[in-house]
């Protein structure tokens, strides 16, 4: 290193010089990434509503029956049932669409557990089945509730994400997205026990959630936060890249500085 820098005295200031070129260029890059971005957020409004259910009173002693039917871009289904009785079993029956459903689904407390399969290979995980017909075996009379999903094109939190050109493009796609996901939905839920169920005691409540656009925005970051961050992460790898080099020439300053005295001293005492 002190031989280069005896070569060429201006070494240390030219790989400064590219340093901070470097942390200039690289840092401009990430500011343009962070507000030319091609991607867009699309919201929607999800709204909750019970569906009008029709019990069927020509059913046997031992079974309840209910049809009703739903329509719209639909996303969650709730289906909760109280005052069962215990080992009866509990099945929803779709017309239309099929839907994914779990005991784990809407769990917060769930681990291992990917409702909407990535692949037939992603086996790591527990995840939904697909299906017309799901059933759950109830073994609380006091509440019991099964989940279903009717759609995975649809945002589940109401938020969702699509790469576009232009914001007109993203309008577009979003409401190509919903409107894709609209559909007409019969149900057929059926109650069912080894012996007679008390219908005045059973309660059964449905719910439905549909989806309506509300808006669409480009996704942006802060920029000036980004910028903070990415040059702080450039400054810290060329420092850790040029502390060892600069180290190894200011050791060899002091060396020689240190040996210069020794001589001065040496040359003093003859």
């Amino acid at each position: 290193m002190q031989k280069a820098l005896s070569r060429n005295p201006n070494l240390l200031r030219t790989l400064l010089g590219l340093s901070v070129t470097l942390i200039i260029v690289l840092g401009y890059s990430i500011y343009s990434a962070s507000i030319e971005s091609e991607y867009y957020h699309y919201h929607t409004e999800m709204e909750e509503s019970s569906i009008i259910l029709n019990l069927d009173n020509d059913t046997a002693d031992d079974n309840m029956l209910w049809t009703s039917s739903s329509s719209g871009s639909l996303t969650w289904v709730n289906i909760t049932i109280t005052g069962a009785p215990e080992g009866s079993s509990l099945t929803i029956t779709s017309g239309g669409s099929k839907w994914w459903s779990h005991p784990l689904l809407g769990d917060n407390d769930a681990e291992n557990f990917n409702c909407l399969e990535p692949n037939s290979n992603f086996e790591m995980v527990n995840h939904c089945d697909y299906g017309f017909t799901h059933s759950i075996v109830i073994d609380d009379t006091d509440s019991t509730t099964i989940r279903g999903l009717l759609s995975d094109q649809l945002p589940l939190s109401g938020l969702g994400t699509i790469r576009a050109d232009n914001l007109s493009a993203a309008k577009d796609d979003s409401v190509s997205i919903l409107e894709g996901a609209n559909m007409s939905v019969s149900w057929q839920i059926e109650l069912s026990h080894n012996s007679a169920i008390d219908n005045d005691a059973v309660d059964l409540d449905v719910t439905i959630v549909s989806n309506t656009l509300n808006g669409v925005e480009k996704f942006q970051l802060n920029p000036f936060v980004e910028s903070i961050w990415s040059l702080t992460a450039l400054m810290s790898c060329f420092v850790m890249a040029l502390a060892l080099p600069l180290g190894i020439y200011y050791a060899s300053i002091k060396r020689e500085q240190r040996l210069n005295r020794l001589r001065n001293v040496y040359d003093e005492s003859e």
